[in-house]
């Protein structure tokens, strides 16, 4: 599989379901390939992924819009930490 993306130049992430995080500054994100939202703050995002779990922290974060396929956040963001495996 992975010679066949690297053959059709496909980007890693979306060819194998990995988690994408798109950061502009530090007051937006865009999380692509995540399964589900398991706590929102305005503090604190936490985001279950393929590769385990997405914490977002910061102030007044908020998620003005979601799709199946991508998530944004925006807000003061201060740290993005993915703590790896099923959480």
């Amino acid at each position: 599989m992975r010679k066949m993306s690297a053959f059709l130049e496909l980007p890693g992430e979306p060819a194998f379901r990995e988690v994408q995080v798109i950061l502009t500054g530090k007051r937006r994100a865009v999380i692509e390939n995540y399964r589900n939202i398991q706590s929102y703050t305005r503090e604190e995002i936490l985001i279950l992924t393929p590769s385990g779990r997405l914490v977002i922290r910061g102030k007044n974060l908020v998620i003005p819009c979601y799709t199946t396929l991508e998530l944004c956040i925006r807000g003061q963001i201060e740290s993005i930490m993915l703590e790896e495996g099923n959480k």
